[in-house]
């Protein structure tokens, strides 16, 4: 039969939001959100998804109603058929979702990238960790921050960009949910090479220059995880064509680096060390 891609992720309370600044429905939107955006980082478009929400017993109705509200708002945008799913207790809200999507052509999975290979990526950096820092300020934001926090809170996964990049023969592809020197990491590990990547060339978020919580943007731009935009490795032949089309659906791509055979370096230092200061989700930090 046709082939299908498959995902499953989850969002925790107090790990991925919290309710001091996050509503039923951003909660909601932001589960589906980051499943949408693994089916895209394949060159897919999600289909049809199950849903599991866990509550402690005493949640109010209204809240259960808010996180649907907030599920179907994703659903219409991104053509999901919700179709079925469980609800459970338990001592804190979690929503995971299982997903399915087919691919646009052939899968883009992470272990494809070649030396030599552009290494790009969509769309400006950081914004979501700049977000997150004004959110857990609790002040009152500028109207640049508040891009910043809809970014955290809305996140926009980019499944018209993993179509294009599918369908222009990209090497490899993964979303940056983790920051970019994790994600990177991952493709380069899967892919058996390394990289050099030009940290001038960075599309840094440009609301961050005014996130009095951000005190380095490029550093937030590396470590910062949440942006949810395309980590993507191709021909250079490939490029412009890639990014005329990207640019087409109202995005940009920039080449940050090059994949080379050994090695792998962010702005001359090595990937491994701006790895150790981006997050862990099994040590919490």
């Amino acid at each position: 039969g046709p082939r299908l891609l498959f995902t499953v992720d989850t969002i925790v309370e107090r790990v991925d939001f919290d309710h001091s600044y996050a509503t039923g429905a951003d909660v909601g939107y932001k589960a589906l959100a980051v499943n949408v955006s693994d089916i895209a980082a394949m060159g897919g478009r999600p289909t049809k998804g199950v849903v599991t929400l866990t509550i402690p017993p005493d949640t109010d109705v209204e809240y259960v109603d808010d996180v649907m509200t907030g599920l179907m708002d994703g659903a219409t945008r991104w053509g999901v058929d919700l179709v079925g799913g469980d609800l459970g207790g338990g001592g804190e809200v979690s929503i995971s979702i299982a997903l399915l999507g087919t691919p646009v052509a052939q899968p883009v999975l992470r272990s494809g990238a070649r030396p030599g290979d552009a290494i790009c990526v969509t769309g400006a950096l950081g914004g979501a960790a700049g977000g997150l820092a004004v959110l857990r300020s609790g002040r009152e934001p500028s109207d640049a921050e508040r891009a910043l926090i809809e970014r955290q809170l809305r996140p926009q996964p980019r499944v018209e960009e993993g179509s294009i990049a599918g369908n222009t023969g990209c090497s490899a592809m993964i979303d940056i949910s983790d920051g970019l020197a994790v994600d990177l990491w991952r493709v380069l590990v899967s892919s058996e090479v390394g990289c050099d990547i030009d940290d001038s060339l960075l599309p840094v978020d440009p609301a961050l220059k005014e996130c009095s919580e951000v005190h380095d943007p490029l550093e937030i731009a590396i470590t910062g995880g949440e942006d949810f935009e395309l980590l993507i490795t191709m021909d250079d032949g490939r490029m412009d064509e890639t990014r005329r089309r990207i640019e087409a659906a109202g995005n940009t791509l920039t080449r940050i680096g090059v994949v080379t055979d050994h090695g792998a370096t962010i702005g001359g230092r090595d990937v491994d060390e701006w790895r150790s200061e981006a997050w862990e989700h099994l040590s919490g930090s």
